[in-house]
C-alpha cells in the first residue's frame, strides 16, 4: 500500500473535523445487479445541509481519506480545496479497483459511470445541485470522461497533470518503450506490459485509441488545468489545453484557466523540488482550486473570470507570468550550432573550413548511462531522486558527450518547445540518441530541466522503422518537452548526449533486429558532427529571437576580433592579450588556402593584406601557441 502514498497527496483532504458515510452504494445504469452499485463515501460536517459537492473519482482506496494523513502529507501543495463548511465531498473507488473490484466490467467506458454518479449525487438531500470534479492523473483521465458524457448537474471540472487523449507518445518518446513509466503503471493495475510491447510503433491501434479519445469538442463545462515543468508530459498537457479553448463548447472557450508552475508529477503544488526550491509556487493549485469553485459551485466575487487564461512560472527569473495563449510566448525560434571543443554558439559554423573532427558517441548496451532526475515515475523506490537533480557525475563517463555555451553574459530564455538535431554517422542499422537539456550553474552542477530520446530507427517516422546504413551521413531530431525556463547571467546552457537514458527509457541492443526480441547485443559508435557545413544545432522557442549580434554567448574564439567585416583591402584581428607565437591562414570557400602570415613575438594584433583576394566568403584560421581556432569573414569592394 505503500506506493499509494506518493500519489494521494495531490487529493487527500483533512478529515479532521468531518464526518463520513461508508460504503454509500450509488446506483449505475449497469444491468446486472450485482454489479450495478458503486461504493463510496460522502464527508460532510452536516449533512442535513444542501451545499454543492466536490466529486472525486480515484483508483487509489479510498480507504485512505478516511485516514488523517493530511496533516502530514495533504495540507498544502496541491490537496483538495478542503472545507466542509462550503462544500460536502463524495469519494468513489473506480469500478474494478478496491471496494468496487468485484464490480468490474471490461471494457467499460468510466465515464458513463461518473454520468451516473454527478447524476445521483445532484438528487441527494446534502447536495444543492452544483458538483465540481477534482484531482490529478488517473484522477484527472476520469473527469476528462466524465465531462464528455455531459452530465447535466455537472459544473465544473479540475483536471490536472493529464491530457485527455490516450497516445502512442504515453508509453514510447521518439520510438523508445518508456520502461520504468510503464512498469509503474502495470503495478497500478492500468495496463499491461504485454499490451503496450505488442505495438512498438504507431499503428492503426495507436491511431484508433487516440481518435476515439480525442473528445475536447465534447466538454461543455468550464476547466482548470494543470501541470508542471519538471511533469511526465507537459508538452501534451499544454496541446490539450489549447484543444478544449477551440474545440469546446463555443459558451465556455473563454473560460477556460490554465496554472503551469515548476513542479513534478508527484510533488504538484511543492516548493520543493529536486535540489531547487520555488517558494512561491508552495500551495498554488490549491489556493487557485478554492477560487475557482468558490465562483462556480458557490457564485462567490472572486474575479475569476477577470483572470487571464494561463499562468505560468518561469524558471530561472522564478516569476509567475500571465499570457492569454501560450502558443503565442514562444514564437521566435534561436539556434545554438554545434562547435569544435564541444561548444554551443549562436554564431553559426563557419563553411567549409578546417575540417573538425566529429565528436565519438559510444552505446554499450551492456553498461548503459543510468537515469538521473528528470520526469521519472517509479512508484516502489522512494530513494530515487526525482526532478531537477544534479547530473555532472554522468560527465566523468566516457560514453557521454557534454555540450555547453561559455558563460552567459545576457539571459536566455526558453518559452516553448526546444529540440536537438543532430548530423551523424553510426557504424550500426540502429542506435538511440538520449539528450538531458542542463541548466550548468556557476559552481559546476549541471541540473536536468527536461529530456529526451529518439531510437534511430525511427528518425524519419514513428509508424514505420527504417534501419541505418552503417557509416552513412544522416539526420535526426530529437524532441523536448516545452519550458518556461531562463538561464540567467554567469550560468551555462548545457546539453548531455548518451546512448541510453536507463531505466527510464529501454535500452537499444545496437543490432537492428526485432524490438523488444532478446537477441545479441553490440556497442554501436555514432558520430555527432559540429561543422562540416550542416552542423547539428539546439534549436528553441522564445519570447524573441536571440542573435549573435544582440546575445552572443561567446565561445572561446571571441576573444579574438576581426575588423572590419566585411572588409575591402585589409584585416585588423586583435587577439584581446599578447600572444607570443602563432599563424594566419586564410581559406576560400572550396578549402584551399589562398594566403598565410606567422607571427612570432609579443603582439596583440596582426594585420592581414586581402588587396589581391577576390570577392568572396573566407575563412580564418587562426592557429596561436598551438591551439586552433577559425572565423568567418568576406571580402566586398
Amino acid at each position: 500500500m505503500k506506493i499509494l502514498l506518493l500519489l494521494l497527496f495531490l487529493i487527500i483532504p483533512s478529515l479532521t473535523h468531518a464526518q463520513f458515510y461508508k460504503d454509500i452504494p450509488i446506483p449505475t445504469r449497469v444491468a446486472d445487479v450485482s454489479k450495478k452499485y458503486l461504493l463510496a463515501d460522502v464527508y460532510a460536517n452536516d449533512s442535513t445541509t444542501p451545499k454543492p459537492v466536490i466529486l472525486i473519482q480515484t483508483p487509489y482506496n479510498k480507504l485512505y481519506y478516511r485516514l488523517a494523513l493530511a496533516t502530514v502529507i495533504g495540507q498544502s501543495g496541491a490537496g483538495i480545496p478542503y472545507d466542509t463548511s462550503k462544500y460536502n465531498y463524495v469519494f468513489v473507488d473506480w469500478r474494478g479497483f478496491y471496494a468496487n473490484k468485484d464490480v468490474d466490467i471490461t471494457p467499460y467506458n468510466r465515464g458513463l459511470d461518473g454520468y451516473d454518479i454527478v447524476e445521483w449525487i445532484a438528487i441527494q438531500p446534502w447536495c444543492d445541485g452544483k458538483i465540481g470534479t477534482w484531482g490529478g492523473s488517473a484522477l484527472g483521465q476520469i473527469q476528462f470522461q466524465t465531462a464528455a458524457q455531459k452530465p447535466p448537474h455537472l459544473v465544473c471540472a479540475a483536471p490536472f497533470i493529464k491530457d485527455f487523449k490516450t497516445k502512442y507518445e504515453d508509453f514510447y518518446y521518439g520510438g523508445v518503450y518508456r520502461k520504468e513509466h510503464i512498469e509503474s503503471l502495470v503495478k497500478l493495475g492500468f495496463t499491461t506490459e504485454q499490451l503496450i510491447l505488442s505495438h512498438p510503433t504507431y499503428d492503426n491501434v495507436w491511431k484508433i485509441t487516440e481518435n476515439q479519445t480525442d473528445n475536447a469538442d465534447q466538454f461543455s463545462v468550464p476547466m482548470l488545468v494543470c501541470s508542471g515543468w519538471f511533469d511526465h508530459y507537459p508538452s501534451d498537457v499544454l496541446r490539450a489545453f489549447d484543444d478544449i479553448i477551440t474545440k469546446s463548447d463555443p459558451n465556455v472557450r473563454d473560460k477556460h484557466k490554465l496554472l503551469f508552475g515548476p513542479w513534478q508529477h508527484t510533488s504538484l503544488g511543492f516548493s520543493k523540488q529536486g535540489v531547487l526550491e520555488f517558494p512561491d509556487a508552495q500551495g498554488q493549485p490549491t489556493e487557485m482550486g478554492m477560487a475557482f469553485f468558490g465562483f462556480y459551485l458557490r457564485g462567490e466575487k472572486t474575479n475569476w473570470e477577470g483572470r487571464p487564461t494561463v499562468r505560468y512560472y518561469q524558471m530561472g527569473e522564478n516569476t509567475w507570468k500571465t499570457v492569454n495563449n501560450w502558443k503565442n510566448v514562444g514564437s521566435h525560434t534561436s539556434t545554438l550550432y554545434f562547435r569544435e571543443g564541444k561548444k554551443l554558439s549562436f554564431e553559426e559554423p563557419p563553411i567549409n573550413i578546417q575540417a573538425v573532427p566529429p565528436d565519438t558517441l559510444i552505446a554499450d548496451s551492456k553498461n548503459p548511462v543510468p537515469t538521473i532526475g528528470g520526469s521519472l515515475f517509479n512508484t516502489t523506490d522512494k530513494t530515487i531522486e526525482t526532478g531537477p537533480q544534479d547530473v555532472q557525475s554522468l560527465l566523468t563517463r566516457k560514453d557521454v558527450l557534454a555540450y555547453s555555451t561559455e558563460t552567459i553574459i545576457n539571459d536566455i530564455s526558453i518559452t516553448g518547445k526546444s529540440r536537438v538535431k543532430v548530423k551523424f554517422t553510426c557504424n550500426r542499422t540502429d542506435a538511440d540518441i538520449s539528450v538531458r537539456l542542463c541548466d550548468v550553474y556557476p559552481d559546476g552542477r549541471w541540473v536536468i530541466l527536461t529530456q529526451g530520446i529518439k531510437r534511430l530507427r525511427f528518425r524519419r517516422s514513428l509508424t514505420s522503422e527504417i534501419l541505418l546504413t552503417p557509416n552513412a551521413s544522416d539526420s535526426a531530431t530529437i524532441e523536448l518537452n516545452d519550458l518556461g525556463m531562463t538561464f540567467l547571467k554567469g550560468h551555462k546552457l548545457g546539453l548531455i548526449l548518451s546512448g541510453s537514458n536507463y531505466p527510464m527509457f529501454d535500452i537499444n541492443l545496437n543490432n537492428g533486429g526485432k524490438l523488444y526480441t532478446a537477441g545479441d547485443s553490440l556497442t554501436a559508435e555514432t558520430l555527432i558532427f559540429s561543422t562540416n557545413g550542416e552542423p547539428s544545432v539546439f534549436e528553441f522557442e522564445s519570447d524573441k529571437v536571440v542573435s549573435v549580434k544582440e546575445n552572443e554567448i561567446p565561445i572561446e574564439t571571441e576573444t579574438i576580433i576581426i575588423s572590419p567585416n566585411p572588409t575591402t583591402d585589409q584585416l585588423t584581428v586583435s587577439f584581446g592579450e599578447l600572444q607570443s607565437k602563432g599563424s594566419i591562414s586564410l581559406i576560400d570557400i572550396l578549402g584551399n588556402q589562398v594566403l598565410s602570415q606567422s607571427f612570432n613575438d609579443q603582439t596583440s594584433q596582426s594585420i592581414i593584406s586581402t588587396k589581391l583576394l577576390p570577392n568572396g566568403v573566407y575563412g580564418v584560421v587562426l592557429n596561436i601557441n598551438g591551439n586552433v581556432k577559425t572565423k568567418t569573414i568576406q571580402i566586398v569592394r
